[in-house]
């Protein structure tokens, strides 16, 4: 198999967009010639439609000022009227075809107004003969080209109804008057038909059938007709007072044309940019091609972890800046390795100090609650015992905090010992007797603990969410309260136990955004690690802690853990 050609690969790759905006372009210049024209012959009917209505307002403003001028009502009353006179001085002739008088008998006068001729006169509307006040009726004529105007002449007091009088409006002489703008310019082709397709008016004979439908339906919008004389675009609309349709068009031919032609000459443009630019590059990829294998194996050296290995290229290699990049990059990076190895033993070192410091205080604290009792309690023997027993207990704690500080990996990785099968309410009790006991002359203390209660768990571990269980409950009363200390089994048969108290209590949204967070506490000496760390050791133990908390009356805490018949996990 052949590879192609990088020039012909690099043509391609150019051409292909440069093609796509080249064909764009195109197309969006033969919609703008187009948007161009149809907004110009909208405006171009807009024109036409107004210039036929202020026509045909003037002539029906002459007509109606006939009905009411003096001498037509005493020619009318009493024959006393010069109606000669009234075509010296108005331009009766412009668009009126004719102009006749009725006397009150709907006969003609003998008396010629304009073109009209009595014997040729068309009879008034007859609702005419019964209007009072000053109306001007309208109807078709008797072509499709004219309009029937019919008026009444009232007596000069207004009070009686002599005669009518009838104007014939030639709509072709109003359409031409009222084109004769856009005629002018000859941009602009105006053509106008009737209800049954006829031309009524038009300023040159053009082919529009493609559009004559939809005049003929008195539709309104624009459309494109083709013609002997080129492609057009034409705006047509309805005049319904006067039963007709107008279109106006535009000549698109010469503006489409240039629109081809800067069309073509883009296209034929982006191809010979494609093939420019694809030369240049296999020129320049040449070039570099030396430089850019020496980068490209410097760089793979680098990837497998030699970063100790700088890109060495002559100064006028082009691929010289991308070398000088990477060795910038490569230092920068074998910086950031030293300072992140650096941030991690420092971590590491914080770390463990905070997880210690508050098994150190948790220990602290018992040792210091026992103390704090002896000079009152020393005389009891059993108090004695007790204290005994708890000092052995602290003692053995400090012994395993020692141990821990020579083993740091196993102290941060939180490891567990494989869980045994541990009776909890031994355990309960110890913590009971070395944390709240001493804590009995400010605080009631309330236990329901069963006989026994068997639980799959790391003894040590569990103990110490016990007692940081039972410690953060005497902290969370500041004066007297209650701590209550129950176990048992859930429904499932799942051993349980938990502590209340009947402190502060704790908000919803601090228990739900920070309370089993490392380093977020309410207390004012705490570092914020027994809760977090208590719920560590419970999920390690496949079990779950719960928290039920009432703003001024208390908080709960309640463990459910794992027992031998229900976990059958090796």
């Amino acid at each position: 198999m052949t590879r192609p050609r990088p020039l012909l690969t690099y043509f391609v790759l150019g051409a292909i967009p440069l093609l796509l905006l080249a064909g764009l372009n195109y197309w969006n210049g033969i919609r703008a010639v187009d948007s161009t024209l149809s907004a110009a012959v909208q405006d171009d009917l807009d024109s036409f439609n107004v210039g036929v209505d202020d026509v045909i307002a003037e002539q029906e403003r002459v007509i109606m000022g006939l009905a009411l001028n003096s001498d037509v009502q005493q020619q009318l009353t009493d024959k006393s009227g010069d109606l000669t006179r009234l075509t010296s001085h108005l331009d009766l002739n412009r668009c009126l075809k004719s102009l006749t008088v009725f006397d009150r008998d709907r006969q003609a006068l003998p008396i010629r107004i304009a073109n009209s001729q009595p014997a040729n006169a068309p009879q008034p509307d007859q609702r005419v003969w019964g209007l009072q006040g000053n109306i001007l009726l309208d109807k078709p004529g008797d072509s499709p080209s004219t309009v029937q105007y019919t008026t009444p002449i009232h007596s000069e007091n207004g009070a009686t109804n002599i005669g009518a009088l009838v104007g014939v409006l030639d709509l072709h002489s109003v359409f031409t008057i009222a084109g004769r703008g856009l005629e002018s310019s000859k941009r602009s082709m105006i053509v106008v038909l009737d209800r049954a397709g006829s031309v009524v008016y038009h300023s040159e004979n053009p082919e529009f059938e493609s559009i004559a439908n939809a005049m003929k339906a008195h539709e309104n919008s624009v459309g494109q007709f083709n013609s002997a004389s080129g492609s057009y675009v034409a705006a047509f609309a309805p005049i319904p007072r006067l039963n007709v349709s107008v279109a106006v068009a535009r000549n698109r031919s010469a503006l489409i044309s240039g629109a081809h032609r800067w069309g073509i000459a883009g296209l034929v443009l982006a191809l010979l940019s494609a093939l420019a630019t694809a030369w240049l590059l296999e020129r320049h990829v040449q070039k570099r091609t030396r430089g850019l294998a020496r980068v490209s194996e410097d760089l793979s050296a680098i990837a497998k972890g030699e970063l100790d290995r700088r890109i060495i290229l002559q100064s006028s290699d082009d691929a010289r800046g991308l070398a000088d990049n990477i060795n910038v990059v490569t230092e920068r990076l074998r910086a950031q390795i030293a300072r992140e190895e650096e941030s991690r033993q420092f971590e590491s070192f914080v770390r463990i100090s905070a997880m210690l410091t508050h098994d150190l205080k948790n220990a602290i604290e018992a040792l210091s609650l026992t103390v704090g009792n002896m000079e009152r309690h020393f005389d009891n023997p059993q108090f004695r015992a007790d204290a005994m027993k708890g000092l052995t207990g602290a003692t053995d704690k400090l012994k395993a905090l020692v141990a821990r500080l020579g083993k740091p990996l196993t102290s941060l990785s939180g490891e567990h010992k494989r869980p045994a099968n541990v009776d909890l309410v031994p355990i309960l009790q110890r913590v009971i007797a070395m944390t709240a006991e001493p804590m009995r002359g400010k605080h009631k203390i309330v236990t329901r603990l069963p006989s026994s209660l068997y639980a799959l768990v790391d003894a040590a571990r569990i103990e110490e969410v016990i007692e940081n269980l039972v410690l953060n409950a005497l902290e969370a009363m500041d004066k007297s309260g209650t701590l209550t200390i129950e176990a048992g089994q859930t429904p499932s048969g799942a051993p349980t136990f938990s502590v209340s108290d009947t402190g502060s209590g704790m908000t919803r949204t601090f228990i739900e955004t920070r309370l089993f967070r490392p380093f977020a506490t309410t207390k004012k000496t705490g570092i914020g690690l027994g809760l977090y760390t208590c719920r560590e050791v419970i999920k390690a133990s496949a079990g779950t802690i719960d928290v039920d908390s009432v703003e001024g009356a208390g908080t709960t805490f309640r463990v459910v853990l794992p027992s031998v018949p229900h976990d059958k996990r090796n």
